[in-house]
């Protein structure tokens, strides 16, 4: 077994009983380990940015984007929308990013579901990133999610002709994420 399945089964069976199963790492995937308590698997040909595609964004905050091409950022339209991203896109291209609600004790946070089993095209539907970044060509999901008592929103695009294979990577990106719940937001939400 390699260090890197044997790293990502230790993850899974520190979780805890409430922790979505981990996905099986492949032998040459990377695990990428984000700010705030978030890691990830990522299979050759994926990158993150440590630095903040959207950094005038203050609740949600950015906190993973990763991608099957360069990230980098520079001003779009709208600051919320990783626009940089978006428009940097390729046909074959994939890119996730991932944004933390801050804290709110009053709310229910009815947006944000439980983790799913399984993460996959079935989720979420088209945001408004493309009204932002118009001469971008991509179809997205976009859903929140709740992990760990922690809540974040999605954003999965596609160039339009990413393979099916990219998509697969993709989707398991996010299976295998693990959130570590003793890690919480320093921010209030903004509502």
């Amino acid at each position: 077994m390699t260090a890197l399945a044997m790293s990502a089964g230790l993850l899974a069976a520190g979780c805890g009983e409430d922790a979505p199963r981990a996905t099986a790492a492949q032998a040459d995937d990377v695990v990428f380990a984000a700010s705030r308590g978030l890691t990830v698997n990522l299979a050759p040909g994926w990158q993150a940015t440590r630095a903040s595609l959207t950094p005038h964004l203050t609740d949600p905050r950015e906190v993973l984007s990763v991608a099957t091409f360069p990230l980098g950022y520079r001003p779009t339209d709208c600051a919320h929308v990783a626009g940089s991203a978006l428009e940097d896109l390729g046909p074959t291209d994939a890119f996730i990013t991932l944004q933390e609600r801050g804290t709110d004790p009053g709310s229910s946070w009815a947006d944000f579901p439980p983790r799913p089993g399984h993460f996959g095209p079935q989720l979420g539907g088209a945001s408004e990133a493309s009204a932002c970044v118009p001469s971008a060509r991509f179809v997205d999901h976009w859903f929140g999610f709740t992990d760990g008592g922690r809540h974040f929103h999605v954003e999965v695009a596609f160039g339009p002709e990413a393979s099916a294979a990219t998509r697969d990577q993709a989707w398991a990106v996010l299976d295998s994420l693990h959130v570590d719940p003793s890690v919480r937001p320093g921010w209030r939400s903004s509502g």
